[in-house]
């Protein structure tokens, strides 16, 4: 089949269990070759690894190792997403239908919940002993709702969906998450169900709250004792803090994984900090954990994942993404919580700060006060 027939814009369907996840994505030819473009409200996906084989249709995504394989038909598209980022292989059924623009169908009611710009105090898996705090963030303009969840490990990166009637209906799929939330809006509060991939359903409660907040980012994970570490990059080339090129500079230590999304948003945020501010004596270095436990295919994740995002700092492999592994690594480091977590080195090598987490572009007005606050702290430290 000519991938010249499969030009335009695609309303794309994840069978969950209980439910269907939807996402919007476009198909381009792009000076010759073919991109596939997919659309989480403000963010803009491009995948240019396509491979057409009969009508076989092969995707994979540009930094998470999951990839669709699908077969191509009129105006339609079958198959499967495979994520083999998770350290058990998930996959999911997959189907897509050309020349739909929505991304959920919207009933007629319109809009008679008072869901609108604020914060939402919100409490997923409430009620039992996983129940964990997030601020939902959300803006709505004719009846399309855009935002985010911030939890104390990151955002839950860019939602999209509609406010029908009463009905809350949001969605994401960048190629690791694939989150889906289901809830019903009564004056101030809402409750529903979020789905993550087929692998977990469960409840969610939130009420509009504007002064909710979560724990300080840099009050969670702390370092007691002397901070060091002897790794390998991708070509097994040892690097120590130690090392002459890191003596007297400021230095930021990110505790990062390739399969993680937030960290990739504070990966390119750190990146342009880098190149902005090493000749002040500013050095960054990333730690990868990740979830392959063959050093071969953990270098080869690091590789693509730094091509893919022009990184310029050095990213290490630290070790495996698991349970007691960064304390194992990393002795100094204490109650580690989430990926991303960063580390303030300062040119005397004291660690100065220790951020959990990261607030990236999907938090609006959030992500503006991290970005002045981040560079007003490493003004006073370059100094």
């Amino acid at each position: 089949m000519n991938f010249s027939l499969l030009i335009g814009i695609w309303l794309g369907i994840l069978q969950l269990p209980e439910a269907q996840l939807p996402f919007r994505f476009e198909f381009r030819n792009d000076d010759g070759h073919p991109v596939m473009i997919i659309y989480n409200a403000d963010e803009k996906i491009v995948c240019d690894e396509i491979s057409t084989k009969g009508d076989s249709l092969f995707i994979r995504l540009p930094l998470y190792d999951s990839e669709f394989r699908l077969k191509m038909g009129v105006g339609e598209l079958k198959g499967n997403w495979i994520n083999r980022g998770r350290r058990t292989p998930a996959t999911i059924a997959f189907s897509a239908t050309k020349d739909i623009t929505g991304r959920f169908p919207l009933s007629g009611k319109g809009s008679s919940a008072p869901l609108a710009e604020g914060r939402w105090e919100t409490w997923f898996d409430a009620g039992s002993p996983d129940s964990s705090l997030a601020i939902g963030l959300f803006r709505v303009k004719d009846q399309v709702v855009h935002g985010t969840f911030l939890t104390e490990s990151g955002d839950h990166r860019f939602l999209e969906g509609v406010i029908d009637g009463d009905s809350l209906k949001l969605s994401v799929f960048d190629g690791a998450h694939a989150w889906l939330y289901l809830a019903r809006v009564q004056g101030e509060s809402m409750e529903g169900l979020y789905y993550s991939g087929n692998h977990y359903k469960g409840p969610f409660r939130a009420k509009r709250n504007d002064s909710i907040s979560l724990r300080d980012p840099s009050g969670i994970t702390r370092v007691e004792g002397p901070f060091d570490f002897r790794l390998p990059d991708p070509d097994s080339n040892l690097v120590s803090l130690t090392d002459v090129e890191y003596r007297n500079k400021v230095r930021l230590i990110q505790i990062m994984g390739s399969w993680c999304p937030n960290c990739m948003d504070e990966t390119v945020f750190l990146d342009s900090v880098y190149r902005l501010r090493r000749e002040e004596g500013l050095e960054v270095i990333g730690l990868a954990f990740e979830r392959p436990e063959n050093f071969s295919l953990a270098a080869e994740n690091v590789r693509r994942m730094k091509k893919r995002l022009q990184v310029s700092y050095p990213v290490l492999i630290a070790g495996v993404a698991k349970k007691g592994e960064v304390e194992k690594v990393l002795p100094a480091v204490q109650g580690f919580f989430s990926y991303p977590t960063l580390m303030v080195i300062d040119r005397k090598g004291q660690v100065v700060k220790v951020h959990t987490g990261f607030s990236g572009p999907a938090t609006g007005e959030a992500w503006v006060r991290y970005q002045a606050e981040f560079r007003k702290m490493l003004d006073r430290i370059l100094r």
